[in-house]
C-alpha cells in the first residue's frame, strides 16, 4: 500500500513526500521549539514545590529565582530504584524545563519507582517521553473521536461501527482487537485508554475542496487543511465540551483528539484523504486552559479495508476475515503516543535491512516491537553486558510476558543509546490473529540449503538498535534533544535493525506482509551462535559485536539464553 510521510517545520510548513507501504506519522519523535528557552521567558515568580513519597509529604522547596530552580536529592525506597518526579496520576518524567516556564507559582509532585531489573545497578531509566505533549502512555486517558462530514455518506451504523473500532472488546467483530483492547493488552493494562465520541458528524464551515487544497499550499500559514478542521470543531465546542478534561497529564496542551471524515482514502494523492497523525501548531486560543495539539486524521474507510481492495485492486494490509478493521486506526494511535514508523520511506537513502514487516509500527500488523515499549515504559528488560555477573536468562515469549532482555556494551544509563533487544518472537498473544510469522512450505522462503526447511511459528529475534539523539533540527541548534539522531529510512545507520540469523538479497527485498521466518530468526540449540564473526551486522562504529550468545532451551513459551562476552 503506497503511503507518503510529511515533515512538518517548527517555524513554518515544509511538506516532503515520500512513497511509504504504511500508514504516515508526520514529526513522530520531534521536541517542539517553544518548551526551549530560546523562544520562552521564564515567570519572574516564586515557585513552591511539594515532593511526595507514597503520598507522604517528602520535602517542601521555595524558589524565588526560577533559574537556579533544581530537583532535590533523589528519595530512596528498599527493593526500587527512583525514577523520576510525575505529576498525580500520571507517568511523565520531568525535567526541570517542563516547571520553570509553567505560569503556576505552586505545584505537587510525586517520586516515580520501579523494581524493574533494569532499574536496579544496571540502567537508569530516562524516559518514557521522549517529546513532550504526546498521548500519555500511562494510565487512563480520555481521547475524543470526531467523526467529520467531508461529504460523504453519514450513517448511525458508521457512526456504530467507529465506536466499535475504538472501544470494543476482542470478541466482538472486531476479529482483532479494537484500539482500546490493543493498547491495554500490549501494556499490561499499564494504558487503558478511553475513547468519548461525539455523536453526531462535524461539519467544516467551508467546502471540502477548501480545506483539501489547503493542505497543498505551499505558504507562510502553519495549519495544514485538516488542522483547520480541528481547530474549527475546538472552537465551536468550546461552549459546549470541557477539554480540559483532555489533558490527562496537565502540560497545558490537550493529549491527542482522533477525526474520522466520511470519505474514501485518495490512493493517487494521499497528502490529505489519508491515515496520518501530526500536530497543531496554534498557539493563539486555550480552550479550557489548553492548547490544541496533536491530533489524528484518518478515513472511515479504513474500518471497510477489504471492500476497498475489491472495490479498487489495491493491495492494502487487509486481513480477510475481518468484517470490521482497526488496524490502521490501532497504528496512528501509535503515533500519538510518539512511536514512528520502521518502515523505509525512501528507498534511494539510508541502508537495507530493519524490522522486516513484524510489528504495527512497521506494517501494521501484530504487537508492537521491543524498542516500542521500551520508549513507553511498559517493559523492565534484563540488561547483560560485559561485567554483568548473571550471563543467562530465561524468557517468555514477548508478547505473551512482555519480557526482553537488552545486552549493552557498557553499563549505560540511558535507554537512549545503543544497544541490543532480544525477545522470544511467537505468533501467538496480540501477534495471532495476523501471525506474522510465515512459516508453511513456500518455495520464496527456502533460499539457502544451510537452513533447515522445517519452518516454525517461534524463536529468537534480536534488534540493534541506536536511540541516539541529538539538539540538531532543521539546520538549528537547541538546548534540549529535538529528534533521534537515525532513523530506517534516510540514515546509513538504522535506528533499529534485525540482526537475521541467515542472509540473502531475496529476503531483504521480499515485499510481502509477512516476511519473519527462518531466516530472521535464531534456533540454533546448544550451540555458540557467532556475532562476533559476523561481517554483515557491525557497531555504529564500524567495531565488531561484543557478544555471542546460546540457545540453552527453546520452545514456543519459554527461552534460556547464555552469554559469551
Amino acid at each position: 500500500m503506497k503511503r507518503y510521510i510529511k515533515y512538518l517545520s517548527i517555524f513554518m510548513l515544509v511538506f516532503s513526500i515520500f512513497v511509504l507501504t504504511s500508514c504516515t506519522y508526520i514529526n513522530s519523535l520531534m521536541r517542539i521549539a517553544e518548551g526551549s528557552s530560546q523562544t520562552k521567558k521564564v515567570p519572574n515568580t516564586e515557585l513552591s514545590v511539594n515532593y511526595y513519597v507514597d503520598d507522604v509529604l517528602y520535602k517542601n522547596e521555595t524558589t524565588k529565582d526560577r533559574n537556579t530552580f533544581n530537583f532535590p536529592e533523589n528519595p530512596k525506597k528498599e527493593g526500587y530504584n527512583f525514577g523520576g518526579w510525575t505529576y498525580k496520576d500520571s507517568y511523565q518524567t520531568l525535567e526541570i524545563s517542563d516547571l520553570i516556564y509553567k505560569e503556576d507559582t505552586s505545584l505537587n509532585l510525586y517520586a516515580y519507582f520501579s523494581k524493574g531489573t533494569h532499574f536496579k545497578d544496571n540502567l537508569s531509566y530516562n524516559g518514557p517521553y521522549f517529546n513532550k505533549h504526546n498521548l500519555p502512555s500511562f494510565g487512563s486517558p480520555k481521547v475524543l473521536v470526531v467523526p467529520v462530514d467531508l461529504g460523504g455518506n453519514k450513517t448511525d451504523e458508521m457512526l456504530e461501527k467507529i465506536e466499535v473500532a475504538f472501544t470494543g472488546k476482542s470478541d466482538t467483530k472486531t476479529g482483532f482487537e479494537s484500539v482500546s483492547s490493543y493498547y491495554s493488552k500490549s501494556s499490561f493494562g499499564k494504558l487503558n485508554l478511553q475513547f468519548e465520541f461525539l455523536k453526531d458528524w462535524f461539519k467544516p464551515a467551508k467546502e471540502p475542496s477548501y480545506y483539501e487544497k489547503y493542505d497543498l499550499k505551499n505558504d507562510k500559514y502553519y495549519e495544514t487543511g485538516s488542522g483547520l478542521i480541528y481547530n474549527e470543531f475546538l472552537y465551536s465546542y468550546k461552549d459546549k465540551i470541557d477539554f480540559s478534561q483532555y489533558d490527562y497529564d496537565k502540560d497545558g496542551y490537550i493529549d491527542s483528539v482522533w477525526m474520522i471524515y466520511n470519505v474514501e482514502p485518495n490512493f493517487s494523492d494521499t497528502t490529505f484523504y489519508w491515515a496520518y497523525v501530526t500536530f497543531s501548531q496554534n498557539t493563539s486560543r486555550k480552550y479550557n486552559g489548553c492548547y490544541p495539539r496533536n491530533y489524528a486524521f484518518a478515513s472511515y474507510y479504513f474500518i471497510e479495508e477489504k471492500a476497498l481492495e475489491q472495490k479498487y485492486g489495491k493491495k492494502l494490509e487487509v486481513y480477510d476475515t475481518l468484517d470490521l478493521d482497526a488496524h490502521t486506526y490501532i497504528h496512528e494511535t501509535g503515533h500519538l503516543l510518539g512511536l514512528n514508523d520502521y518502515y523505509d520511506s525512501d528507498s534511494t537513502k539510508g541502508k537495507e535491512g530493519g524490522i522486516y514487516s513484524a510489528g504495527m509500527m512497521d506494517a501494521n500488523q501484530g504487537d508492537l516491537n521491543t524498542i516500542d515499549k521500551l520508549l513507553l515504559g511498559w517493559v523492565d528488560p534484563y540488561v547483560v553486558y560485559p561485567d554483568s555477573d548473571n550471563l543467562t536468562y530465561t524468557i517468555g515469549s514477548f508478547t505473551d510476558t512482555n519480557d526482553v532482555i537488552l545486552i549493552a556494551k557498557n553499563k549505560i544509563a540511558s535507554i537512549y543509546n545503543e544497544y541490543f533487544l532480544m525477545e522470544l518472537y511467537t505468533n501467538t498473544g496480540l501477534n495471532e490473529k495476523d501471525k506474522p510469522i510465515e512459516y508453511p512450505s513456500n518455495n520464496v522462503y527456502v533460499m539457502e540449503q544451510k537452513l533447515s526447511h522445517t519452518y516454525y511459528d517461534y524463536g529468537i529475534r534480536l534488534l540493534h538498535i541506536n536511540a541516539a539523539t541529538t539538539t540538531e533540527y532543521e539546520g538549528k541548534t537547541y538546548n534540549m534533544p529535538m529528534t533521534f539522531l537515525y532513523n530506517n529510512s534516510t540514515t546509513r545507520t538504522l535506528f533499529a535493525d534485525t540482526v537475521v540469523a541467515g542472509y540473502n538479497r531475496a529476503f531483504e527485498s521480499f515485499n510481502t506482509k509477512k516476511c519473519i521466518n527462518n531466516y530472521a530468526l535464531f534456533r540454533q540449540p546448544r550451540e555458540v551462535i557467532y556475532l562476533t564473526a559476523n561481517e554483515r551486522y557491525k557497531m555504529t562504529n564500524n567495531s565488531d559485536i561484543f557478544f555471542n550468545f546460546q540457545i540453552d532451551s527453546l520452545s514456543s513459551t519459554s527461552a534460556t539464553i547464555t552469554f559469551i562476552m
